[in-house]
């Protein structure tokens, strides 16, 4: 990365308040992601429908990441709502890039008060697990995100620290289920059944992937014993740059009622995100 470059800055930004889209999903991830997190867009390679295999189509849903530039900055909202409809509203931005082709995303919470300051650093590792740290900003402590604790709630959301990572494909066999309509949309329906040392609180995840860019519109998570967990809709979906991204999604418990909304509210070009950007240090630095 060239440090010493004038940062290359395009803006988007869109109403507060976004009509409804059909359904969405993916692992991996909002996140990115995000956030993945927490939120996640896909690019089509040319094939038809007859060529491709499970692991086409999950190849093609991983390596068109949504955040395919060097780098990039977006500010996001997250409202949690209860069983009952109560909603708590929490802001965050978001710093991600590829390093050598791996992801590094650090999440910064910007309101309310109580939680301002926790920030959270994915890293990923070739070969490996990803390193994961939370930085507490009322206890004004950094520790490692480790073991069955990545399977907890991240923030009190629907998403837990597993679901910030991508999971090897070595861990996961791909199958193809039938084709299927989800509104006005042809998708493929891909099943991943995951292993049982993979670092993945799931036994299998279902996604309807949209043939024409290779989002993913709606991503089921099964449990250990096989029962539905949640499911994560993409309802709007925007282009940026010629990239289709998600910028309205939800994921929905189906064992608590409990469900987490994630808006994109703008996402900013970055191709001078310093390497310094993405350290447990960097975490403490408001």
């Amino acid at each position: 990365m060239n440090r010493g470059r004038t940062p290359t800055s395009k803006p988007y930004s869109q109403p507060s308040q976004m009509s409804s889209y059909t359904s969405k999903a993916r692992a991996h991830n909002l996140v990115q992601a995000a956030v993945s997190t927490l939120v996640c867009a896909l690019l089509c390679t040319a094939a038809s429908a007859q060529e491709l295999s499970a692991d086409d189509i999950a190849k093609r849903m991983i390596r068109g990441d949504a955040f395919a530039w060097e780098g990039a900055k977006s500010s996001i909202r997250m409202v949690l709502i209860d069983k009952k409809g109560k909603r708590k509203q929490r802001t965050m931005e978001i710093l991600g890039r590829r390093s050598g082709g791996l992801l590094q995303t650090i999440v910064r919470f910007t309101s309310p008060s109580e939680i301002a300051g926790t920030a959270f650093l994915m890293l990923e590792r070739d070969g490996r697990d990803s390193e994961q740290y939370i930085y507490l900003s009322r206890l004004k402590r950094t520790r490692r995100v480790v073991g069955r604790e990545r399977e907890s709630t991240f923030m009190g959301s629907d998403f837990t620290y597993a679901d910030m990572q991508r999971v090897d494909a070595k861990h996961g066999k791909n199958r193809r289920l039938p084709d299927e309509k989800l509104g006005n949309d042809e998708t493929y329906v891909v099943e991943t059944t995951l292993a049982k040392d993979a670092p993945s609180p799931y036994s299998k995840v279902v996604s309807w992937v949209r043939k024409r860019d290779m989002v993913a519109l709606r991503t089921r998570f099964y449990d250990r014993k096989g029962k539905l967990e949640k499911t994560l809709y993409a309802r709007k979906v925007r282009k940026l740059e010629g990239k289709p991204v998600v910028v309205d999604a939800r994921m929905q418990s189906n064992r608590t009622g409990h469900a987490t909304d994630l808006y994109i509210d703008s996402v900013e070009r970055r191709d001078d995100l310093p390497d310094v950007a993405f350290t447990p240090a960097a975490l403490e630095r408001l």
